[in-house]
């Protein structure tokens, strides 16, 4: 601890110079072993995943049986984690298909329900297929009391405690009981019983390995402040598993170090360690950690550094997956970062006081001054943000008016933030020139938001427009920042031109029932419900349309051809 406070940044150790000026109090736990003291280190990392620790993003576990205790009719159910809430669990499991049979298994041998009923019921109601087919003794339909589900309960509770011997060993002196007496359906259900468990014995033993022989191979890889650890699970010598998990290590830790912290982490919370760990480096505390891992298991774990053999070529083999997924991670952070750098760069070039996070883009359609609509894409961090897209049918103006439509829907969407306290935009960006930007910043200084920075993006020569100035700013081609409004605005008019054409096809859809007298919207909407289009309904006989529409109707429809 003394390297924690001499301000000296020891190579090797940056934590302790980078850590000084934040410590404010130190607290001490004692522990009776070393081995405890590594446990609840592990532990507290994984509680408040501290600054200077690695940090572990994956939350996959193993599955658990979980019997429902705190029920007066329990069930069976999987869950991925332990609670303290009365009920019994079972597990982790390794091998989950092992586990899904060993499920499927209960209700054909003691008749565990199924359902989700809040049982008991104060009245019975009828008695559903798992009854008729013996796969549940129906306590919904009082055909079976508490005290006896409670016995076939704990029957099923010693098969999942790996009592199997002595249930088979029980269920044997009973089928013979029982043969004597003469009672041979209660034999031959017995009989059947033994049978079942006897064939989930044996496809277990095919599918989960020998104890002796459970291996997992660990190899880690790093650039920078990213790691990457993958575990390759062996079973029986076969590959049976793969899992990876991509770390955030904030100091410059070797793999050895990395690996000191991530291994307790995982595997004293997943519950189930394997006899034996393959890894490729060592660390200091590695037989401590060795003795940790054993004292957990209950039986000795082995880590193992292979130099030749067999091992060698698993401990490849999870080195080369490592070094892929650390490929992959690394290029999602390098488009990350551009994404970062373009919206950075958008601050620097507009001379922003903020940066623009978040982005609001509007665009205007119509066709010859018809069905005039307008669009509002949303971009948060550089993305796009589809939950923030907005579509607006332009009411006030008629005829070709962009400026009048942007006028429009800018005022439309602004006050609306402000009426239902919402944050604003951080920038609004505007698919046209210096006029359709005016207009835009007219709206935005009458509702006193003065503050609210707006752009144009001029699409022929991609130059920015700004309010209030004839300057215009031409990025460079190749700019983030210029890409990243190319982006937008190309996503604004995509996303107007979609509703200006499906409401275009509206409108040609009902445009032959037009200006015929009492013929009215909602009569029309009927019709093109039946039929879709004219010619749909110009192919149907005129009996079938007396009958849908009525004489009075019918008589006003029949000169359309």
């Amino acid at each position: 601890m003394r390297s924690y406070f001499d301000g000296r940044q020891k190579s090797g150790h940056r934590a302790a110079g980078l850590m000084l000026p934040h410590i404010a109090d130190i607290e001490w736990v004692i522990t009776e072993t070393e081995q405890e003291a590594l446990v609840l280190e592990a532990n507290l990392i994984r509680k408040h995943s501290p600054r200077y620790n690695v940090r572990q993003k994956d939350d996959k576990r193993f599955p658990y049986l979980m019997v429902t205790l705190n029920e007066a009719f329990p069930r069976v159910l999987v869950v991925r984690r332990v609670r303290d809430d009365g009920n019994a669990y079972f597990g982790p499991f390794l091998n989950s298909r092992a586990m899904r049979s060993l499920l499927e298994l209960l209700p054909r041998l003691f008749r565990i329900r199924e359902c989700d009923l809040k049982l008991p019921l104060k009245s019975p109601i009828r008695p559903c297929l798992a009854w008729h087919i013996k796969r549940c003794d129906a306590p919904c339909a009082h055909k079976f009391s508490q005290e006896q589900y409670a016995m076939q309960v704990d029957l099923a509770m010693r098969l999942l405690e790996g009592k199997r011997e002595d249930l088979l060993t029980e269920w044997r002196e009973q089928m013979q009981s029982a043969s004597q007496k003469m009672a041979f359906e209660e034999a031959a259900r017995l009989r059947d019983q033994i049978a079942a468990l006897n064939a989930l014995t044996q496809k277990q033993d095919a599918d989960v390995a020998d104890a002796g022989v459970n291996l997992d191979v660990v190899a880690v890889r790093r650039s920078g402040t990213i790691g990457c650890v993958v575990i390759l699970e062996y079973r029986s010598g076969k590959l049976a598993g793969r899992r990876h998990f991509v770390l955030d290590c904030e100091l410059e830790q070797d793999e050895g170090e990395i690996l000191a912290e991530f291994l307790p982490g995982w595997y004293l919370d997943a519950g189930t360690i394997p006899r034996e760990l393959v890894v490729e480096v060592g660390w200091e505390d590695m037989e401590l950690t060795a003795a940790t891992f054993s004292a957990h298991a209950g039986r000795k774990v082995r880590l193992h550094i292979p130099q030749r053999g067999e091992k060698v070529r698993y401990l490849r083999l999870a080195q080369a997956n490592a070094e892929m997924i650390l490929v992959e991670q690394k290029a999602q952070q390098i488009k990350y970062d551009e994404i970062n750098r373009a919206v950075f760069e958008l601050q620097n070039e507009l001379q922003l006081a903020h940066t623009p996070l978040n982005i609001e883009c509007f665009d205007i359609s119509h066709l010859q001054g018809t069905d005039t609509v307008a669009s509002m894409v949303s971009f948060k961090n550089g993305r796009s943000y589809k939950s923030g897209y907005r579509r607006y049918k332009i009411k006030s103006v008629d005829g070709v008016d962009d400026y009048a439509s942007m006028r429009e829907v800018v005022g439309r969407r602004l006050e609306r933030l402000l009426n239902e306290e919402k944050a604003l935009p951080d920038l609004l960006v505007i698919d046209g020139g210096r006029g359709q930007v005016e207009a835009a910043w007219a709206v935005v200084k009458s509702l006193g938001i003065a503050e609210l920075p707006v752009i144009g993006l001029a699409e022929r020569l991609e130059e920015v427009y700004r309010p209030g100035t004839v300057d215009v700013l031409s990025l460079k081609r190749n700019s983030p920042a210029l890409k990243l409004l190319q982006k937008m605005r190309d996503e604004a008019h995509r996303f107007a031109l979609s509703y200006q054409r499906k409401l275009r096809m509206k409108r040609m859809q009902v445009q032959w029932l037009q200006n015929i007298p009492g013929v009215g919207p909602k009569t029309q909407n009927k019709i093109l419900r039946k039929w879709k289009t004219k010619r749909g309904f110009l192919a149907a006989s005129e009996a079938e349309k007396v009958e849908y529409l009525g004489i009075k109707v019918w008589e006003k429809l029949k000169g359309i051809k």
